[in-house]
């Protein structure tokens, strides 16, 4: 990591909001509302919320930022084509981080006795939620042999200084975790609320665990991400969040309570037993505000040009050339993809093998790149007339699931013991030996000497 007191385009949370306000996808609102009201609000609303009147609160809290692809594109300011094609360069070029001084992030604190979560406008998400809580936190942690690691992870309320955070699935951050407690220690950690969408994206992302998802902020932002050392735990975050947390898991295990939560599949959740993370000091900006990621869709799109751009790089290594890639709407952005390819002879089912062996993804489409694969009836057309079932079905099985999924019956499982699942693949290219002329589109008889404008 390079220490330098500035670095350039450093566009922060509050001004990547004004960016999104400008382009019509965040709507300021200036009546009061109570803490339990914004998620039933921000679901309703056609644009991401900012609202700057809490009742009981001097923190605004905003919330649906990445509900849609275009709402997403408006964060980062790229085109919305180009979301796959932008994360997996920024992947691809990594670029390290800045260490600063002055973050404005740490203009205020709070530490010890003094802190209470409950000062923060913690809201009550879903019906059926195990109590309020923090969505849209960035946890940081590090380890003296695996390197620093961020992701993404809830957090529910306790106590003034206490949440229960989700490690029930597996993970990087698990994997950590699962270090200190077998030694039976208290392992640091800090989550950061309101950081930019490049760095709350590459923490989304699943990367290897020696890659520091911070340089592949740097990557997506084309400059180095700011970091500040935390004032209690010896960790790093993003300098220009609007809240961090410090503090640290303690090695009571999977023993807490947590939940229900409502899940990114868009399914109400079961009640977990987690680890508690306890709080030792919160720093923040003046007037900081605060992030309420809203279920399913605001986690489902951060995951979804991840999705894309891990797509694009498994079938590059196995030299497969993919023209379009879509994580579907219909499979959280993640468990569903469509691709279409240049196909050469077997290469349809090789990449619905490489596809499937990514963790998220369970069911792949494979087309030719003929087919708009932006368009479901295209697609659709595809599997119609170029697939045979006893022949272009892959199912594999036995592969890494994910408790959210319902069909894995993860109430089957052992405390601790991580489920596994079947998943599948549709060859949807033209079977070989089938010439391509076989499925020529129908053309109307002189379409290229007449124009609809002169009869109707």
């Amino acid at each position: 990591m390079n220490a330098s007191p500035t670095c350039t385009n450093a566009e922060d949370f509050r001004s990547m909001l004004a960016r999104m306000e400008r382009e019509g996808q965040l709507r300021t609102v200036n009546k009061q509302i109570k803490p339990q009201h914004v998620a039933a609000v921000i679901n309703k609303a056609p644009q991401a919320l900012l609202f700057n009147q809490v009742e009981d609160y001097d923190i605004p809290i905003v919330g649906g930022l990445y509900w849609t692809r275009s709402r997403v594109a408006s964060a980062l300011g790229w085109p919305e084509s180009e979301l796959g094609g932008r994360f997996a360069l920024g992947v691809a070029r990594p670029v390290p981080a800045v260490l600063v001084d002055d973050a404005p992030c740490q203009e205020n604190m709070v530490q010890g006795d003094d802190v209470d979560l409950s000062a923060l406008p913690i809201p009550f998400l879903h019906q059926k939620d195990g109590g309020p809580y923090i969505s849209g936190g960035v946890a940081f942690a590090d380890d003296p042999e695996l390197g620093p690691n961020a992701g993404c992870y809830r957090l529910m309320y306790r106590t003034r200084n206490e949440m229960t955070i989700d490690l029930f699935t597996a993970s990087d951050l698990r994997r950590y975790y699962t270090r200190y407690y077998e030694r039976g220690e208290s392992m640091p950690l800090a989550v950061a609320i309101g950081v930019h969408a490049f760095e709350h994206m590459a923490a989304a992302y699943k990367a290897p665990t020696d890659v520091d998802e911070m340089e592949i902020a740097g990557g997506l932002r084309g400059a180095p991400t700011r970091l500040a050392r935390c004032k209690t735990v010896p960790l790093r975050v993003p300098a220009d969040a609007e809240i961090v947390l410090e503090g640290e898991l303690l090695p009571n295990g999977w023993t807490a309570d947590e939940g229900p939560f409502g899940e990114f599949a868009g399914m109400q959740g079961d009640l977990k037993h987690n680890p508690i993370f306890r709080v030792s000091a919160i720093t923040y900006r003046s007037r900081p505000i605060f992030y309420s990621l809203q279920m399913p869709w605001e986690n489902d799109w951060l995951n979804g040009p991840a999705t894309e751009a891990a797509c694009a790089r498994i079938l590059s290594l196995i030299g497969v050339q993919a023209t379009a890639i879509r994580a579907t709407e219909g499979g959280c952005c993640g468990w569903s993809v469509v691709v279409a390819i240049k196909k050469r002879a077997g290469e349809g089912k090789n990449a619905i093998s490489a596809l499937l062996s990514l963790p998220v993804v369970k069911q792949v489409i494979v087309t030719d790149d003929d087919i708009d694969i932006g368009n479901p009836d295209e697609v659709e057309w595809a599997v119609t007339f170029r697939c045979q079932a006893d022949k272009d079905v892959v199912v594999l099985s036995g592969l890494k699931g994910k408790h959210v999924d319902p069909s894995v019956r993860p109430w089957d499982l052992k405390p601790g013991e991580l489920p596994t699942t079947a998943k599948f693949g549709i060859d949807a290219t033209i079977p070989e030996g089938i010439p391509a002329f076989r499925y020529e589109r129908i053309v109307p008889a002189f379409a290229d000497s007449v124009a609809p404008r002169d009869y109707l």
